[in-house]
């Protein structure tokens, strides 16, 4: 079954309003999804829709240079792939969370990610929220989940810091054709691909071996 793409204006305007997007990237890479909500709309509630439905791991995707704000240091990778996003050291919003694990506490961290008010030491480190480093120079230097959702975001004139969750099948496998049709359709999320955004920045060839 072909997945269907929505046109990149409409899945713009949907997260411009908090809604979530699903994001594929292309078959050479990961060739999976990823579902996207912009950080600053990240409620308790979204976030366990995140953990319940899409059921991959919460991250973050983040700019280098909003990183360098809080510093939060990229992690020096060992034995990974080429593909492999660039993790930071994990946080957890001091000023709003307890454990730091429950859904409504990783949002807090999340929303607090995106405000630009906050300050490198209101965020303990390590925690239980992960942010991603998105390359530099975005899209133009990888093709990712990472720097596609930021530009995602910047696409949608909202900051960009991005939640995203890898969508699972319910059988613990990466959902892929039929299956992640079936759950767009079921939960009315749209999609888009890293290459429709990156076409709609001026980037023509985003690289597979980056």
């Amino acid at each position: 079954m072909p997945i269907t793409v929505t046109p990149l204006d409409k899945a713009v305007e949907h997260f411009h309003q908090g809604g979530f997007v699903a994001l594929l990237d292309s078959a050479d890479r990961e060739g999976e999804a990823d579902l996207l909500q912009a950080a600053q709309y990240a409620s308790g509630e979204s976030i366990n829709f995140m953990l319940t439905y899409a059921r991959g791991i919460v991250t973050v995707a983040m700019t280098p240079q909003r990183l360098r704000e809080l510093q939060i240091p990229v992690l020096e990778p060992q034995f990974g792939t080429k593909n492999m996003p660039r993790f930071t050291m994990p946080v957890d919003y001091t000023l709003a969370v307890t454990t730091g694990v429950s859904a409504f506490d990783r949002a807090a961290t999340i929303r607090a990610l995106a405000d630009w008010d906050t300050r490198p030491e209101d965020f303990a480190r390590p925690g239980h929220v992960f942010p991603l480093a998105a390359a530099e120079e975005g899209l133009a230097d990888r093709a990712g989940h990472t720097e596609g959702a930021v530009t995602l975001a910047q696409l949608a004139e909202l900051r960009p810091v991005v939640a995203m969750c890898e969508i699972m099948a319910p059988d613990g496998h990466m959902a892929v054709g039929a299956t992640l049709q079936q759950f767009l359709k079921v939960h009315n999320v749209p999609l888009v691909t890293v290459e429709q955004i990156a076409l709609a920045v001026g980037v023509e060839s985003v690289g597979a071996d980056d």
